[in-house]
């Protein structure tokens, strides 16, 4: 009988095989933009009002560390920070269409990655997978509309 490994072991280690593929690909192809900037431009194309604490709250990730990665987006001219309108203290986040352009062709990269690490894998046996992902998410309180798509 197969050993039960940890939930957190199975998750980290396929994030890991994911990642490590994703970089790969990404350094084959010369662009100047990592997994995690990429998740960044993805959100925000996919939601409107996003602010960096929402970014912050959804990645789960310290403010201060979204923000140094936010900045390093306006640098390379792939976002605009712009006053809200209704508060002034907040900033909303929009992508240039610099920034459209790479978070699409790395869309095309990662769904590329994604195709040859599910390769062998049934359509059954991925909407199964992805229904288990998101009962571990709702379980965690943790479900993103982004992620049902």
């Amino acid at each position: 009988m197969e050993e039960l490994k940890p939930l957190g072991y199975l998750l980290g280690r396929s994030l890991r095989v994911f990642k490590g593929q994703v970089a790969e690909e990404v350094k084959s192809m010369d662009f100047e933009l990592s997994l995690e900037q990429y998740v960044i431009l993805y959100m925000i194309n996919s939601s409107c009002d996003l602010i960096q604490q929402d970014l912050a709250n959804h990645l789960q990730k310290d403010k201060s560390l979204i923000v140094r990665q936010i900045d390093g987006l306006i640098e390379k001219q792939y976002l605009v920070r712009l006053t809200n309108k209704e508060d002034k203290r907040k900033k909303n986040l929009i992508l240039t269409p610099a920034g459209l352009k790479m978070m699409n062709q790395m869309t095309e990269l990662v769904m590329m990655v994604s195709r040859k690490l599910l390769s062998g894998v049934s359509d059954s046996d991925y909407a199964t997978f992805r229904s288990v992902l998101n009962k571990i998410q709702e379980n965690g309180g943790s479900v993103e509309d982004f992620l049902k798509q």
